[in-house]
């Protein structure tokens, strides 16, 4: 995603890397359901450490491109503020940005919105017996898909069938929760399709249409879910060990996501965006660093705080108790 976006200075050729996002919520799909179905998690629990590990780092981010847009609009000529726009994106809801585009303040934040309904979801179905968990799920997940379809300006904020690909990712996690593996052969002709996939679909220049759009679910999600479904089974299969960089890189992946909007402008203000061979290059490694450092210094001391709290207000109850 962090190319895709510096492409976007310049002439936006590598689209197919928007495909990133089909990724990431077969990703999250599969995340989500396995470290809910595999422990007795209630519903208050999973929501409150969703909602630390989401909304702090991004409340933050948010505040911090409102102030840069506020104090120089040509750095981030794509965001504008008001004090509607500010809230709504701040409390993960879908709207309009001043633009008339769906976006949220902090732009690459629209898919938490779409992150916080499958959240949601999950939340309330582990309300219900274990057993009808991953039903409810799913047949949820095909409501807010239909009630887009039925009422369309509900669409295009959110309520689409993209919603199929956190369906495709949880019924990988339920498959593999199960004990239904996928063998590393196989998981690798899995993956490799998938990359196929994608390739044709760039070389082809099969994008930008409103028929693409619509089927986006299954002509990025099928090849994204293989893709997941490839390398769960060849990690696993192949006892695949991860070198320490890349789980680092893994670990402040989401810093890295807030964090290399405003890094690519500073890039993109201050060496310029010619040659791409510099510039695209520089914009991913200073996003990169922005990310760890935002990592380190704030997104990881962020969760530790707000994850005291209970504690902390438990203690002073106790305390105060007579």
């Amino acid at each position: 995603m962090v190319v895709f976006h510096a492409f976007q200075w310049l002439d936006d050729q590598f689209w197919i890397g928007a495909a990133g996002v089909d990724v990431f919520f077969v990703i999250s799909g599969f995340i989500i359901w396995t470290v809910s179905a595999g422990r007795e998690a209630s519903p208050a629990s999973f929501a409150w450490r969703r909602f630390t590990r989401v909304a702090p780092a991004y409340w933050l981010m948010t505040f911090v491109v409102a102030a840069i847009a506020l104090a120089d609009p040509a750095f981030l000529p794509q965001v504008s503020v008001t004090a509607a726009h500010l809230l709504l994106s701040l409390a993960f809801v879908p709207h309009h940005d001043p633009h008339g585009l769906v976006f949220p303040l902090l732009p690459p934040g629209w898919t938490l919105n779409y992150e916080a309904i499958f959240y949601l979801i999950v939340a309330a179905a582990l309300f219900a017996p274990g057993r009808l968990r991953f039903a409810l799920v799913l047949a949820a997940l095909a409501g807010v898909a239909a009630f887009g379809l039925t009422y369309p300006p509900a669409y295009g904020l959110g309520a689409n069938l993209m919603m199929a690909e956190f369906a495709a990712g949880a019924w990988l996690g339920w498959r593999y929760m199960r004990g239904r593996r996928i063998e590393a052969g196989a998981g690798a002709v899995f993956a490799a399709v998938g990359v196929a996939v994608f390739a044709g679909l760039y070389l082809g220049h099969v994008h930008g249409s409103v028929f693409v759009e619509f089927f986006r679910p299954i002509l990025w999600g099928a090849p994204a879910a293989l893709i997941v479904a490839g390398a769960v089974a060849m990690e696993r299969g192949w006892n695949l060990r991860t070198p320490a960089l890349l789980e680092r890189l893994g670990d402040a992946s989401y810093a890295v996501y807030l964090c290399h909007m405003p890094a690519t402008a500073l890039v993109a203000h201050t060496l310029g965006t010619r040659p791409e061979a510099v510039f695209v290059p520089a914009a991913v490694l200073v996003s990169i660093g922005a990310g760890f450092g935002f990592h380190f210094g704030v997104e990881k001391p962020l969760i530790a705080a707000f994850r005291a709290l209970p504690h902390r207000f438990a203690n002073h109850r106790r305390q105060v108790a007579p």
